[in-house]
């Protein structure tokens, strides 16, 4: 991809610019402030649009920071580039209220859709994040983010598979630890619930068994109400008072006898006397004495009636009051054989819940599942470094022995780019190197990612002030390498060192002054 011309109309600083690139080495000149990071970002936000952010972080926000104070309705430009042989031109309008996009292929006047991803396509499916990190150095970030990272990764294992770039190991990674939390924690969750369950139905059966004990206690006060009131200790009970009843019938009808006796044998016997001795006065005391008899036993069986209708209005009242405490023991034993109950099921929950400990859940399930494909994933990651990391290393390595002159030939880096220098006799980790070195470290692993995470499409080297950490013999070694290359390079900065280095060594470029 080369970038033959822009238009800024409307974009922070800018206002109504054009500037004209060429291939090779292009300086955008000028001092501090006069614009040049503004067209570093105008570039790439023509590339891959401006992202808003929201809340606080939207003041401070690449759209906000270079939104125009003056006619920000017109906020954007035009970018002309060739790409693949064909020549493309690109149209933006950022404004928030009517954001417009127009993006067509010049030689066959053919309208693209950028919505629809034709951009994409045309720059070969080249993330912004790989723009960022690679090929695009902005003002003060010699040093790769984090990202480089998972995309450095990320074509390693589209180069093992299939050439799929949608394939992203570090993202599937975070992806699945992030799924293996929430199921850690919806585990954990559903164990605390179990315990406080098993407690709560512990809890209950404790407060069952307790009701049980009582209702116990209270079966047994009732049975044995109910047994005094039959036995009794002093006579009064129940079987007492029938066997006391029972005898003063016996009593009764043996005084209605001696009643019915004496009245007879006393009027019988007055009549007998009066007639044979023809004695009224015998007569009448034999009369008087049976009669009186009579009473007697008369007024001895009026005693026993009422002493009887007392013991059975005494046993009567003791029958109510064991029929009550009948009842009640039969409510009793209903509400304890509903506790019995209660306490099996009781028991029978806790047994489950108990027994639910014991197998798996099936978030324990899915951990296993996770834990599994992590596993997988991180071999694979492995698999693709050794296979695939060493293609990235040789180059990092080549780059930076032309760039030193030969002074560091290799360069060791893990799996996470953890990068050491091999100098023949020992390794040197990074901090340990001038911040100079440092600087043409980074530049050669910029140079060599790009370079793989690019592929054929190589997109234009955009560096904004790089070269503040190198002396004038690290600037011509990577000025020379570049030329070199033979690739487009915009080169921004506030110096004329460059371009006398340039000039020194004879090697042409297009200058651009703002």
């Amino acid at each position: 991809m080369i970038i033959k011309r822009i238009t800024v109309r409307n974009f922070g600083k800018l206002q109504d610019r054009t500037m004209e690139f060429s291939d090779g080495i292009n300086v955008l000149y000028g001092d501090n402030e006069s614009g040049k990071t503004t067209t570093h970002t105008f570039v790439r936000s023509m590339l891959y649009g401006i992202q808003r952010q929201r809340g606080r972080a939207a003041r401070k926000d690449a759209y906000n920071l270079y939104l125009p104070w003056e006619n920000s309705a017109d906020y954007g430009g035009t970018l002309w580039f060739e790409n693949g042989g064909k020549n493309f031109r690109l149209t933006r309008n950022f404004y928030k209220e009517n954001p417009t996009t127009e993006f067509l292929c010049e030689d066959d006047g053919e309208i693209l859709d950028v919505a629809q991803g034709d951009l994409d396509a045309v720059l070969g499916g080249i993330s912004e994040t790989v723009y960022e990190n690679t090929v695009s150095v902005a003002q003060l970030k010699s040093t790769t983010g984090p990202e480089l990272v998972r995309e450095v990764q990320n074509y390693m294992a589209s180069y093992q598979g299939a050439g799929d770039s949608s394939v992203d190991l570090g993202r599937t990674m975070q992806m699945l630890k992030m799924a293996r939390k929430g199921y850690q924690v919806q585990a954990e969750q559903k164990k605390r619930e179990n315990q406080r369950e098993k407690e709560k139905i512990s809890s209950g059966m404790e407060y069952i068994r307790q009701e049980l004990e009582e209702l116990q206690e209270k079966e047994a006060r009732v049975s044995g109400q109910e047994k005094s009131f039959y036995i009794g200790g002093d006579g009064s009970g129940i079987g007492d008072l029938e066997t006391g009843i029972a005898a003063l019938y016996r009593k009764r009808k043996v005084l209605e006898f001696v009643i019915t006796t004496a009245l007879i044998f006393g009027i019988g016997g007055a009549l007998a006397v009066a007639g044979i001795t023809k004695s009224l006065i015998t007569a009448m005391v034999i009369g008087v004495i049976g009669i009186a008899a009579g009473v007697g036993a008369y007024l001895v069986r009026m005693r026993v009636s009422e002493e009887t209708e007392k013991k059975e209005w005494q046993k009567n009242r003791l029958l109510a009051r064991q029929e009550k405490l009948s009842w009640s023991r039969e409510n009793i034993r209903e509400a304890r054989k509903e506790k019995e109950t209660a306490l099996e099921n009781a028991a029978a929950e806790y047994r489950e819940a108990e027994e639910y400990v014991y197998f798996p859940l099936a978030e324990e399930m899915e951990i296993e599942s996770l834990n599994l494909a992590m596993t997988v994933i991180d071999q694979i990651s492995r698999d693709i470094h050794r296979q695939v990391g060493g293609k990235l290393r040789r180059r990092i390595s080549g780059i930076l022995s032309e760039i030193t002159g030969g002074r560091y030939t290799e360069i060791l880096m893990d799996a996470d780019l953890h990068m050491t220098v091999n100098t023949g006799e020992r390794t040197v980790p990074l901090e340990s190197l001038s911040r100079g070195t440092v600087e043409q470290i980074y530049f050669s692993l910029r140079m060599a990612a790009g370079e793989l995470l690019c592929g054929r499409e190589q997109l234009p080297v955009f560096l904004d002030e790089v070269f503040g950490m190198y002396d004038e013999e690290r600037l011509t070694s990577v000025l020379k390498w570049l030329a070199k290359e033979k690739r487009q390079v915009i080169i921004c900065s506030c110096r004329q060192r460059e371009m006398e280095i340039l000039e020194k060594n004879g090697i042409s470029y297009n200058k651009i002054v703002l």
